[in-house]
């Protein structure tokens, strides 16, 4: 039985000549992988000067290298966020705010900034909205180094957004928070509102339906749909945001824009004093700590999610490496104690940290890893 399955000698080397010709023939297209090109870094003897990477144009300079660091490119002060504009805010800056706002913002925190934007709707992480209490609360300077930096699973917009539009955004965004929270004494005498979830009630219209309407129509509120009498909140309506801002006044401008229209709108930031023109809002002096025992603290606490390098997971767990550099001693001290519950996922807050703990432990984050 065993004889009759053998194959004679000559038959079986002409079989394995062919399965060897076959693999060679399979493997013999190695363009991909012997295409003429350089490698980072390596010599090469094409060029007389025998490296591969050529010399920089006479004059380049890396992104962000001819930039100071100043309140204006972080939103920092002393390593906290700030709570001012670095210069004048008129109706063309929040104009350019909106504009912008609506290319890079809407897509997840829609146009309202509910954070239910299209991308959301269709199974992306769902995004926060700007009128959550923590929000309304927050710095300027928090919504400029959010934009700058990235948070949770949203991406840093640094390279596409230039520092003059992110505080731009920064200012539209506190106009859009007062839009859908504002009180009657808000309104211009003889303009008139309806609330929004009225006018939601009455056309059968989304709520980010209406603010996309209204956000890019050229009426006014008055020609908004109509319902009731005006109650506490009025409709999501650009001109609104415009007109109805009235609250502390704005910091110092150090330049106006060129061609604006040089209306100046107050309640967008709210500095703690009088500043002196183009001066940043104060801020308490950073803290020193143990770093040594606030690795302790990180291993304790944080290691778990944002990994023993710190390196994180992002877009769950974001990287805590130059963190205290990006978002400022306030920031992470606030976050350490009441953690972020409107985060996705949320972060729990560490009630049982101390003052010297956190302290500590933002001394050891300052730390290189």
């Amino acid at each position: 039985m065993s004889r009759s399955l053998r194959l004679p000698l000559g038959k079986a080397v002409s079989l394995a000549g062919a399965l060897l010709l076959s693999a060679a023939v399979t493997g013999c297209r190695q363009d991909m992988h012997d295409q003429p090109k350089f490698f980072p870094q390596r010599g090469t003897s094409f060029y007389a000067d025998g490296r591969s990477v050529r010399p920089q144009v006479v004059n380049t300079v890396a992104r962000s290298q001819a930039e100071t660091a100043s309140y204006f490119t972080t939103g920092l002060v002393n390593g906290a966020e700030g709570d001012g504009m670095p210069f004048k805010v008129t109706l063309d800056v929040l104009e350019r705010g909106q504009e912008r706002y609506n290319i890079y913002c809407t897509p997840c925190h829609s146009r309202v900034g509910n954070g239910k934007g299209m991308v959301v709707e269709r199974g992306y992480y769902p995004a926060t909205s700007f009128h959550s209490y923590r929000l309304r609360q927050a710095p300027l300077g928090h919504f400029f180094s959010v934009i700058t930096n990235g948070y949770g699973a949203m991406p840093d917009y640094a390279a596409q957004i230039r520092p003059e539009d992110r505080w731009a955004i920064a200012a539209y965004i506190r106009a859009l928070q007062l839009s859908q929270n504002a009180a009657s004494s808000d309104v211009p005498s003889g303009a008139h509102v309806v609330p929004i979830a009225a006018v939601e009630e009455s056309t059968g219209f989304s709520r980010d339906f209406l603010g996309a309407w209204l956000g890019s129509s050229s009426t006014s509120t008055s020609s908004a749909p109509a319902v009731s009498a005006p109650a506490t909140t009025p409709a999501a309506t650009t001109d609104t945001a415009k007109t109805a801002i009235a609250a502390a006044p704005l910091a110092p401008a150090t330049a106006t824009k060129p061609g604006s229209k040089n209306v100046e709108v107050a309640g967008i930031a709210k500095p703690a004093a009088p500043q002196a023109a183009g001066a940043a809002p104060a801020a308490e002096a950073p803290a020193k700590g143990d770093a040594v025992h606030g690795k302790a603290v990180y291993a304790a606490n944080c290691s778990v999610c944002h990994q023993p390098t710190r390196a994180g997971m992002p877009p769950v767990f974001p990287s805590l490496i130059g963190v205290v550099d990006r978002v400022g001693e306030k920031r992470v001290r606030t976050v350490a104690k009441e953690g972020i519950p409107d985060a996705k996922p949320p972060m729990p807050p560490h009630p049982d940290l101390t003052d010297k703990d956190i302290s500590d432990l933002i001394a050891f984050l300052k730390t290189k890893p």
